[in-house]
């Protein structure tokens, strides 16, 4: 029987919604204590600093991911700005009068 391409990316669709619910699945396990935290394990461990390990299992996870092209793009944008530029943004934002808490709307665009 021919699989059509059709097929194979419905499939490939089937298949990324079922990793992603799976990692979040993992996430509410871990979360209530259900599922332990993914151990780092072997000599490389053993190399790692802090930081590092914290990555890795945050990866594991499924809790960090790399940055898109697009948002790659966006930080080379940004630090090759002047300083002068970066504080006049961070002043905009530090002042900003927004009509609900930031928090409201971080909750209503989740």
């Amino acid at each position: 029987m021919a699989t059509t391409v059709q097929q194979l990316k419905q499939l490939e669709k089937q298949v990324h919604r079922l990793k992603s619910e799976s990692a979040k699945m993992r996430r509410a396990l871990r979360e209530h204590g259900i599922l332990p935290m993914p151990k780092i394990t072997g000599a490389r461990a053993k190399k790692m600093t802090e930081r590092e390990r914290v990555d890795e299992v945050l990866r594991k996870a499924g809790m960090l991911a790399e940055l898109t092209p697009e948002e790659k793009a966006m930080a080379a944008e940004w630090r090759a700005l002047p300083e002068e530029e970066k504080r006049r943004v961070r002043d905009a934002l530090w002042n900003l009068k927004l009509e609900k808490p930031l928090s409201q709307i971080i909750i209503e665009n989740r």
